[in-house]
């Protein structure tokens, strides 16, 4: 019992109930279940699981690898491009892995403007994959608001995905 008190058995509850709502947040999109489901206006819920272990003072390198084959997952789902899904997973683990250590704040707004700045690079490059994979006249305009309804949404699930002591060990200096 008391193992499941331990913060380390927290951490992993975090990153288990992270992974299976960033699968399902994959998968019900494809599903023929109604436009609310659609992105938009359903959320990239595997950003927010990129943003949230990347936030950890010792994150893994297994979480980009978790999210590249979720990436693959949702390119197969989505009927591809393939490799555009993959790619912007991983990169947004990255953007916020380098975030989080340059906001170096435990507070919601800090959290949240940093997840921001996360959504804005996972945008843009978005928008670079697109021209890429289907021309110059091809438009992001769905990813860029899906990611900015996923932004606005993120203090809502903020505590699912990120511990304040993570935070708060950042700030004190134990990257």
């Amino acid at each position: 019992m008391t193992a499941l008190l331990a913060p380390g058995a927290r951490v992993g509850a975090r990153h288990v109930i992270g992974a299976i709502l960033a699968v399902l947040g994959v998968i019900i999109p494809a599903l023929p279940i109604g436009p609310w489901a659609a992105q938009p206006p359903f959320p990239l819920i595997a950003l927010w699981a990129a943003y949230g272990w990347a936030s950890e003072p010792n994150a893994s390198w297994r979480a980009p690898l978790f999210l590249f084959a979720l990436g693959a997952l949702h390119d197969q789902l989505a009927g591809g491009p393939y490799g555009v899904f993959a790619a912007l997973y991983p990169f947004g683990f990255f953007v916020g892995f380098y975030v989080n250590r340059a906001v170096r704040a435990s507070t919601l707004i800090a959290s949240w403007a940093g997840f921001a700045i996360v959504c804005a690079a996972v945008s843009g490059l978005a928008a670079v994959a697109a021209m890429a994979a289907f021309g110059r006249n091809a438009s992001a305009q769905g990813f860029i608001e899906t990611a900015a309804i996923t932004a606005l949404l993120f203090p809502l699930v903020r505590t699912i995905y990120m511990s304040d002591a993570s935070a708060l060990q950042r700030a004190v200096g134990g990257v």
